[in-house]
C-alpha cells in the first residue's frame, strides 16, 4: 500500500523559501525536507512572480483547494439530479433541454449527460425502445360500419397546422382484463386517460365525455381510428359541440401523437399488466407524470406549463 499524499504545510513552505534563497537545487531541497523531488518542483513554480514566497504559496495552495472542493461539491449535485431525471424516464436530451429552460447552475449539455452516464455505469436508466407492438388498425370494414363517419382529408387545415389549441386525438390501449381510452390535444400535447372495463361504444363514449367535461371550451375536433368502440362519436358531436374525424384505415401516422403518447403510458402499465387490479390513483399518477414531462416541441416545456403559464421546477426540485 503506498504512502498517501499529504499536502505541504506553511512550515514546509517557510523552509523551501529559505534553502531556496541560499541557493538550493530543488532536489536538494526535498532531501531536506523529506519531499519528493517531483513535489518540490511543482511548488517552486506555484509563484509567478520568480522568487518563490512561502506566504502566496500556501495562499494559491488553499484557492485551489477551496475550488476543488466546489467543483466536487457542484459535481455531486450534478450526479444527482440527472440521476433522479433519469428515473423519471426522461432522456438526455431532454434533460440538457429542460436545464436550459430552467437555468439550473449545474447546466450541461447532452453529451456530457451522455458522458455522465456512461461513467457511472447507468445505461440501464436510459428510456429504451422496447418491443414494438403491433398497433391495432381500423380496418375498412370497420370505418363502413361508423355511422356519419367523415374522412380525416375533410379536417380543416389549422388542424394540421397547429396553430390553436383545440384539436384532439383518441385511440384505446389494451390491457390483459381492461382498457384505456386515451386523448391528447396536439399543439398542448395534454394527456388525458380513462380506464373502460369493456370496449363497447357506450363504456367508451361516456369514459370520453367525462374526461373532455372541464375542457369542452378547448375541444374543436377529434380525430379517432376506425375501432367500432368510437362508433359513438356523433354524441360526442352534440354533447362537446365538437366536430369528429376518422383516420384512413391502416394509417396510424395520421394520429401519431396519439401512437406516441400511448408509449409513454405503456412505460407505466406494460402490455400484459393487468390493468383491472390497477387504482384510480395508479391512473392518475401515470397521466400526472406524463403532463409534466419536458416536450421537445414545446422547447422542453411540458404540457401542463404550455397550459398554465405556470413554470414548474422539475430538475431543479429534484
Amino acid at each position: 500500500m503506498g504512502n498517501q499524499y499529504k499536502q505541504l504545510t506553511l512550515k514546509e513552505r517557510y523552509h523551501i523559501e529559505a534553502l531556496s534563497k541560499l541557493g538550493f537545487s530543488a532536489r536538494k531541497i526535498a532531501s531536506e525536507i523529506k519531499r519528493g523531488n517531483k513535489t518540490v518542483s511543482i511548488e517552486l513554480k506555484r509563484c509567478n512572480c520568480g522568487v518563490y514566497c512561502a506566504e502566496i504559496a500556501n495562499e494559491q495552495a488553499q484557492d485551489k483547494r477551496r475550488t476543488s472542493a466546489k467543483f466536487s461539491k457542484s459535481t455531486e449535485t450534478l450526479k444527482q439530479s440527472v440521476r433522479s431525471a433519469l428515473l423519471l424516464s426522461l432522456s438526455p436530451e431532454q434533460i440538457a433541454g429542460r436545464m436550459k429552460y430552467e437555468a439550473v447552475a449545474e447546466a450541461v449539455s447532452c453529451n456530457t449527460i451522455y458522458n455522465l452516464v456512461k461513467r457511472e455505469r447507468w445505461q440501464h436508466l436510459l428510456t429504451r425502445k422496447g418491443k414494438r407492438y403491433k398497433q391495432r388498425q381500423g380496418t375498412e370494414a370497420g370505418a363502413r360500419l361508423i355511422p356519419g363517419r367523415v374522412d380525416i382529408s375533410e379536417c380543416p387545415p389549422e388542424v394540421d397546422e397547429k396553430l390553436e389549441i383545440g384539436h384532439w386525438e383518441g385511440d384505446t390501449v389494451h390491457g390483459q382484463d381492461g382498457y384505456f381510452v386515451t386523448l391528447v390535444e396536439r399543439v398542448s400535447k395534454l394527456f388525458l386517460t380513462r380506464r373502460v372495463h369493456n370496449k363497447s361504444k357506450k363504456a367508451v363514449t361516456c369514459a370520453i365525455k367525462k374526461m373532455l367535461k372541464p375542457f369542452k371550451a378547448m375541444c374543436k375536433t377529434i380525430t379517432f381510428d376506425n375501432g367500432g368502440e368510437f362508433a359513438g362519436h356523433q354524441q360526442l358531436k352534440k354533447y362537446l359541440k365538437c366536430d369528429t374525424y376518422f383516420a384512413k384505415p391502416y394509417h396510424s401516422w395520421q394520429r401519431g401523437l396519439n401512437e406516441n403518447t400511448n408509449g409513454l403510458l405503456r412505460r407505466y402499465f406494460p402490455k400484459g399488466m393487468t390493468i383491472g387490479a390497477l387504482s384510480e390513483e395508479d391512473i392518475k399518477q401515470a397521466e400526472f407524470l406524463i403532463n409534466i414531462r419536458p416536450r421537445k416541441a414545446l422547447n422542453y416545456m411540458s404540457p401542463y406549463e404550455f397550459l398554465t403559464g405556470k413554470r414548474v421546477s422539475l430538475i431543479a426540485a429534484i
